[in-house]
């Protein structure tokens, strides 16, 4: 059934895409991309339909996906929790300390909400899914909110977030122990989704760069060891040390590789 977990999700993208994306052309979805472009903001709301979609199709045929009813509950919690600082977010707090400290002040933003919100479903997928003793217990938790956050953090280019998710899984899935059945259902998803944002027609938004987060959580807490995890845990870290103090853009534009990757793709974009 391998050509079903291909086709199903491609299929399922591409009639998801149609019926989402003339819903959320309005002024309520709309907000100003990095060129002052009014586009819509939650592009990513496709993903969480066409993987549902796609999960029952599969299980039509016989094939069960691992942890489905844990994942699509939480990828679903997690995309709305986006939507909701995609439209109704004050942009003016930035970064993950500031909307904590927010958050400290007794004054809650929409961010400081998602964050809460990460890492509570975080917990919940953790303490179901793998070992229950209280030290990977804390890591997987760790991984899967620290993943979640650091793709809304490089989702600031079009293309950029949905690219890095790519690079990632296939590594993941090269050299994993084990093959996520549901990674490979939303890298289809993600393929039909990525020309419409490569062309700046649309935002991902935390919408859908939460569920693409997570969906990298999920796995890696899957598919590694003790060890491999504490090293991806510590990248990470690393990363969101260096995203509060500086540009992750500002290193991409400098670097001529990377700058290279993220400009792949996006002659068309407006």
């Amino acid at each position: 059934m391998f050509w079903a977990k291909i086709l199903i999700p491609l299929i399922m993208t591409v009639i998801t895409k149609k019926l989402f994306y003339s819903i959320i052309n309005k002024p309520l979805c709309l907000k100003e991309n990095y060129k002052k472009v009014m586009i819509p903001v939650c592009g990513g709301i496709v993903f969480v339909p066409a993987l549902f979609v796609s999960i029952v199709l599969l299980n039509l045929f016989g094939v069960r996906i691992e942890y489905q009813d844990i994942i699509l509950l939480s990828l679903s919690l997690i995309s709305f929790v986006g939507f909701i600082d995609d439209v109704l977010g004050d942009r003016s707090v930035r970064g993950l300390k500031g909307h904590i400290t927010m958050l400290l002040k007794g004054k809650p933003t929409t961010g400081s909400l998602k964050a809460l919100s990460g890492v509570l479903i975080a917990f919940f997928i953790s303490f179901n899914v793998g070992k229950n003793n209280i030290e990977e217990l804390i890591i997987n938790t760790l991984l899967i909110a620290l993943f979640t956050n650091f793709l809304n953090l490089v989702d600031l280019r079009p293309g950029r977030c949905g690219k890095t998710f790519l690079v990632i899984s296939l590594i993941f899935l090269i050299i994993g122990k084990t093959h996520p059945h549901f990674l490979v259902l939303l890298t289809m998803t993600l393929l039909v989704y990525l020309p419409e944002d490569l062309k700046a027609n649309v935002m991902m938004g935390d919408t859908g760069s939460n569920v693409l987060g997570m969906s990298l959580g999920i796995s890696s807490i899957l598919i590694f060891d003790l060890y491999g995890k504490l090293i991806i845990l510590a990248l990470l870290i690393l990363l969101h040390i260096f995203a509060e103090k500086y540009s992750l853009t500002a290193l991409i534009e400098k670097n001529k590789f990377l700058n290279y990757l993220d400009m792949l793709g996006r002659k068309g974009e407006r």
